[in-house]
C-alpha cells in the first residue's frame, strides 16, 4: 500500500529529471505551453466546453508527474467560467502515478511557474501521502474535483468505475517517452483507454511512436498525425471509433453496478448517461433520513455536487445516537496485510482527516484535539504483531510507525512500559459538535432543511404528474405521535425524489431495510472525571478499549459492546467492566491503576454488519436479485447475468458502526457521486465490498439461499 516516489534530480533549467527513467517531466523551454498545445488544443477543450450540456467534463490522464497539466487546464478551465458566468459544468480530472514526487520536490518542481501560483498552492496543500489508491482533491470552489491515483497504471486503469456508455471525455496520454518507459505504452493501456472512453471521447499524446499509434488503433480509436509541438514535428491525436465499428468489451459484474440518479420527470430511456445529464438540470429534492454523522456526511457531500437536502429525524436535535457522545476517538483501523477492510479504513481515515481540518480552515468549529493516537502493545504478541506491521512498510510513514516504549512515553506525557502504532493524523473530536459544523457548512452550499421529531413509519411511490409524462416520486410517511417540526407544521407527510437511509441504530424499525444483515451493538462510554492520575496524559491510548485526554473536566473512557441490546439507559455494571479492561491493559501503568469513575457517562447503539464495514449504494430490491441472480454459483461469464434490480432512487448508507467518524465522509462522498452520475474516488474491488447486496451475493455463490 506504500508507493515507491520518484528519484529526481533537478537540471540546471531547475527542470525535474527521473533518474530512473532518464527523461524529463515537462519541456526546459516552455512545458506550460507544450501542455496548452499538445493535450488542451488537440483535445479541443475550450471548444468543447463551450457547447458542452452535460454536468461534468470529465479529462483523465496517464501521468500525473508534477501536475503541470492540472495546472493548466485549471487555468483554462477558469477562463471559461470567467468568460461564460452562465456555464453550469464542473470539470473532473482523473490521473495516475506510479511513482509520485515527495511533497518537497513538488514544491520545487512548480516553483517555476509563478503563473499558476494559487492553483500550484492548493495542490500543494491537498497533495497525497504516498498510499496506493485513489485521493480526491477538489479546487475552484468544487467545480474541478481531482482524482490522482497513485500506483501501477495498469493496476489502477481496471478498478475506475464506468457505467456502459464509458466514463472519460478527453484523454491526456501523457508520461515518459515510450522509449523510456515502454512498460506504459502497452496494449493493456490502449484497451483501457476505449474501455474508459465514452462516445465523444478524444485523446492526445505528444508521441507519434509506429507502435503506439498501432495499438491505439488496435484498441479501437481513430489516430491522426499532427504538428508536434516546438522542435517536435508530429504528434499523435484523434478519437474513439462510432460503435458501428469497434465493440468495446466493458462487462464487469452488474450485480456490483452503482445506480446513479433516475431523473422520471424525463422520458423514460435506457441510456444511463442520459439519466446522469439530467441530474441537477430539474433540482431533485433529497430527503435524507437521519441527522448523526452520517446524515451530517451526506448533506455535506451532497451540498457541495449542488443538491438541496431534507433531513428527516426523530430526536428534538441532531446527533442523539451513537454520534451523540462527547468525546470519540479519531483512528483507522489498520492490519498487518492490505485486505479490503484495511484499505478501506486506510482511505477513508486519510479523507476525514483532510475534510475535518479543511472545515476548520473554512471556519466551522468542532471541539477536538489533532494530539495523535497510540495503540498501545500491551502484550507482547501485540508488540511483534505491531512492529512488524511497519516493518512491513505496508502503510506510509505518514500515517502510521512504530514508536518504542519510551517515545510512547514521550507521546503520551506519562509513564509508558509499552511500544505500540503512533498515527499523527487522529486525535479525538466531539462528534456532536462535528455534525452540527458540517450541516452548517452544507447550508453555505445549497439549501439544508432539518425537520426534527420525524421518525419515518415507510416510504411508497406517488404519480403526482398531471400530465401524460411520468413523473413518480417518493412519499414519506412519519409517525403521527413524534409531533411536528416548527419549519413543517401538522404534516406527516413528505416529498422527495431521492431518498437516503442514514439511519444507524433506527434502521433495525425501517421495513426497507429489514432484509439487509444489519446488527445492533450497545456500547457504553464512561465521562471519567478529570483527576490527579490523568491529568498529564497528551494523546489517545488504545488498547482493547480507548481513552482520551481531558475535555470539559472529563476523559472519555470505553467502551462496551453488547449485542442486540438497545437499552441506552447507564449501567454500573457496564462501568466495571469498562474500568476493568482499562486495568488491565494497562497493568504495567501505575497511574492507570488509580483511575476511578464516578457513575457517569452514556450508552447508545451502533449499527454495524457481519464483515464489520458500512453498506453504502442503491437500495437493493433483494427479494428480486434473489430470482434474477439464482444462478450465480454456475460462475457463467459476466454478461449472462442481468443488472440486479434496485429500488429506484433510494440510497443507503448505514452499518458504520463504532468507525462513523472514520469513514462516514469518504462513504458519503462515493455515494454521492454514483448518485450524481459522476467518477467514483475509489477502486471497484472496494466498491463491491461495500455495496449494501454483497451479503447476498456471497449466499447465491454458496448457494446457501
Amino acid at each position: 500500500m506504500t508507493i515507491k516516489t520518484a528519484d529526481i534530480q533537478f537540471n540546471a533549467d531547475g527542470t525535474p529529471i527521473a533518474t530512473n527513467f532518464d527523461d524529463v517531466y515537462f519541456s526546459s523551454c516552455d512545458g506550460a505551453s507544450e501542455t496548452e498545445y499538445v493535450f488542451l488544443h488537440n483535445n479541443l477543450l475550450p471548444q468543447r466546453w463551450q457547447q458542452w450540456s452535460k454536468p461534468s467534463f470529465v479529462i483523465a490522464e496517464t501521468g500525473f508527474g508534477t501536475g503541470l497539466n492540472l495546472l493548466v487546464t485549471l487555468a483554462a478551465f477558469k477562463q471559461h467560467l470567467a468568460q461564460n458566468p452562465a456555464s453550469k459544468i464542473s470539470l473532473h480530472f482523473i490521473s495516475t502515478e506510479k511513482f509520485p514526487l515527495t511533497h518537497t520536490d513538488l514544491v520545487q518542481a512548480l516553483g517555476a511557474f509563478v503563473q499558476f501560483e494559487d492553483d500550484a498552492k492548493a495542490l500543494i496543500d491537498q497533495y497525497p501521502m504516498p498510499l496506493d489508491g485513489c485521493h480526491r482533491m477538489s479546487f475552484v470552489n468544487n467545480r474541478v474535483i481531482v482524482d490522482l491515483w497513485l500506483g501501477d497504471i495498469h493496476d489502477s486503469l481496471p478498478q475506475w468505475h464506468t457505467n456502459e456508455d464509458g466514463l472519460v471525455n478527453a484523454w491526456y496520454l501523457d508520461g515518459f517517452a515510450p522509449s523510456k518507459n515502454p512498460q506504459m505504452w502497452s496494449p493493456q493501456l490502449f484497451e483501457q483507454m476505449a474501455r474508459l472512453a465514452s462516445k465523444d471521447c478524444t485523446f492526445a499524446t505528444f508521441t507519434a511512436a509506429g507502435f503506439v499509434k498501432r495499438g491505439l488503433r488496435d484498441a479501437g480509436f481513430v489516430v491522426e498525425k499532427r504538428k508536434g509541438h516546438g522542435r517536435k514535428r508530429e504528434m499523435l491525436a484523434g478519437c474513439i471509433a462510432s460503435e458501428s465499428e469497434i465493440q468495446i468489451n466493458r462487462q464487469q459484474a452488474r450485480y456490483y453496478q452503482r445506480a446513479a440518479y433516475v431523473n422520471l420527470a424525463t422520458v423514460i430511456t435506457s441510456n444511463a448517461e442520459s439519466h446522469a445529464q439530467t441530474a441537477l438540470a430539474s433540482k431533485p429534492k433529497v430527503a435524507i433520513i437521519g441527522a448523526g454523522i452520517a446524515g451530517a456526511s451526506m448533506a455535506y457531500a451532497m451540498a457541495k455536487k449542488g443538491y438541496d437536502c431534507d433531513i428527516y429525524f426523530n430526536d428534538a436535535t441532531p446527533a442523539q445516537g451513537a454520534s451523540g457522545n462527547p468525546q470519540a476517538g479519531f483512528y483507522p483501523q489498520l492490519n498487518v496485510d492490505a485486505s479490503h477492510a484495511s484499505q478501506i479504513n486506510a482511505h477513508s481515515f486519510v479523507y476525514a482527516a483532510n475534510q475535518y481540518r479543511q472545515l476548520q480552515s473554512q471556519g466551522f468549529q468542532f471541539a477536538h484535539q489533532w494530539c495523535g493516537v497510540l495503540q498501545l502493545g500491551f502484550k507482547p504478541a501485540l508488540a511483534e504483531r505491531y512492529a512488524k506491521l511497519t516493518e512491513s512498510q505496508l502503510w506510509p510513514f505518514e500515517l502510521v510507525r512504530y514508536v518504542e516504549p519510551s517515545e510512547a512515553a514521550q507521546l503520551a506525557n506519562c509513564d509508558m512500559p509499552y511500544g505500540g502504532l503512533f498515527m499523527p493524523l487522529g486525535g479525538w473530536i466531539d462528534p456532536a459538535q462535528l455534525v452540527d459544523a458540517l450541516f452548517a457548512a452544507a447550508a453555505k452550499l445549497s439549501q439544508v432543511r432539518l425537520y426534527s421529531h420525524h421518525a419515518l413509519k415507510r416510504i411508497e411511490q406517488k404519480n403526482v404528474s398531471n400530465t401524460a409524462q411520468e413523473n413518480t416520486r417518493w412519499q414519506l410517511h412519519f409517525d403521527d405521535s413524534m409531533g411536528t417540526s416548527k419549519k413543517n407544521e401538522n404534516t406527516s407527510l413528505a416529498l422527495a425524489d431521492i431518498v437516503i437511509y442514514a439511519t444507524g441504530a433506527q434502521s433495525h424499525g425501517i421495513s426497507e431495510l429489514a432484509n439487509f444483515p444489519l446488527r445492533m451493538v450497545r456500547g457504553q462510554v464512561e465521562a471519567v472525571p478529570a483527576q490527579a492520575a490523568l491529568s498529564k496524559l497528551k494523546t489517545v491510548l488504545c488498547h482493547k478499549g480507548y481513552l482520551t485526554p481531558e475535555y470539559n473536566g472529563q476523559h472519555a473512557l470505553g467502551s462496551t459492546y453488547v449485542k442486540n441490546d438497545l437499552s441506552t439507559d447507564y449501567r454500573l455494571s457496564e462501568q466495571v467492566k469498562n474500568l476493568a479492561t482499562h486495568y488491565q491493559s494497562l497493568s504495567d501503568c501505575h497511574w492507570a491503576q488509580e483511575v476511578v469513575g464516578n457513575a457517569q457517562g452514556r450508552a447508545a447503539v451502533r449499527c454495524s454488519s457481519p464483515d464489520h464495514l458500512p453498506l453504502m449504494g442503491a437500495l437493493a430490491d433483494i427479494d428480486k436479485q434473489k430470482e434474477e441472480l439464482s444462478d450465480l454459483y454456475k460462475a457463467l461469464p459476466l454478461g449472462y447475468y442481468p443488472k440486479g434490480s434496485d429500488i429506484t432512487n433510494v440510497f443507503m448508507l448505514t452499518g458504520l458502526g463504532s468507525r462513523g467518524l472514520t469513514t462516514a465522509p469518504l462513504m458519503a462522498e462515493v455515494l454521492a457521486s454514483q448518485i450524481s452520475g459522476q467518477p467514483l474516488p475509489m477502486a471497484n474491488d472496494l466498491l463491491n465490498t461495500l455495496n449494501p447486496n454483497r451479503f447476498l451475493i456471497r449466499q447465491l455463490i454458496r448457494r446457501e439461499v
